[in-house]
């Protein structure tokens, strides 16, 4: 197996057991912990691409209310009717503010989420190079320790066979001690990396978050600015109108477009 420090590759594989070198046990312990970072390498980078079409897509509506917003001051309608041009003016301005928002935090989220996950993972090529490297050892321990019993069954006792037999030996031991080695620092050092994972990802979620409420709550403070007195002063208090009379609303508003003639005996 060859390991590309060039090539990214994700942490998949789950390492090979080594018996009688390895006990079961610890096969087992380095299994477990590599399968609990394969989960998690899985949920970051599934993470960064959520990201990522969140930008997108804040960034898409964001056009998508700009083209609206301009649309709606062009029409000849807003042209031709000073409180239509008013309003559609007000909101042309508040979409253009948002908009500068939209830029700001796609930008923040680069910087807080996406950038310091991509650090992170660079942590796991690591940890995959290492596991890559103890896959090689331990097929290089199988082979040697192969030979190594197919010489010990062998009843040629030359000195050439007596000299072989301990040159294989001697390199089964030096491969054997080496995995050893790297086996037992896995088992030391994964496990401590896995518990501070948390440590390291809950600062780019919060930070988020906060993006968040700073982005909404502001856009939110717009919009409402917008809105007729007797609902912006409604929202702002915190009540919200009951349902009986939202639906008044929406009839009355519905039944005066229906008088419409456009609209008649269609």
């Amino acid at each position: 197996m060859t390991w590309n420090p060039l090539k990214k590759n994700f942490l998949t594989q789950r390492p090979t057991s080594a018996p009688p070198l390895l006990s079961y046990a610890e096969d087992k312990e380095l299994d477990v912990v590599v399968q609990k970072l394969i989960y998690v390498e899985s949920a970051i980078r599934k993470m960064t691409k959520e990201m990522k079409k969140y930008i997108g897509a804040l960034t898409n509506l964001d056009r998508a209310d700009q083209r609206l917003s301009t649309n709606l001051i062009n029409c000849g309608l807003a042209q031709n009717n000073n409180e239509c041009r008013r309003i559609v003016e007000e909101y042309y301005s508040v979409a253009t503010q948002v908009g500068k928002n939209v830029q700001e935090i796609s930008s923040l989220c680069h910087k807080t989420f996406i950038e310091p996950l991509k650090k992170f993972r660079n942590v796991f090529i690591s940890i995959a190079a290492a596991m890559a490297k103890r896959e090689e050892l331990v097929a290089t321990w199988k082979n040697i320790h192969n030979r190594v019993k197919k010489l010990q069954e062998k009843k040629d006792r030359t000195a050439s066979h007596i000299a072989k037999l301990e040159r294989e030996r001697r390199a089964e031991e030096a491969a054997a001690k080496e995995l050893k080695n790297i086996h037992a620092q896995l088992l030391a050092e994964l496990p401590m990396f896995l518990g501070k994972r948390l440590e390291y990802i809950n600062p780019s979620i919060h930070a988020v978050i906060m993006i968040q409420l700073n982005y909404y709550g502001h856009a939110t403070q717009l919009y409402t600015q917008l809105m007729p007195t007797q609902y912006s002063s409604d929202f702002t208090s915190g009540t919200t109108i009951p349902e009986e009379e939202h639906q008044r609303i929406i009839n009355t508003e519905l039944n005066r477009l229906r008088a419409l003639t456009i609209v008649k005996n269609h």
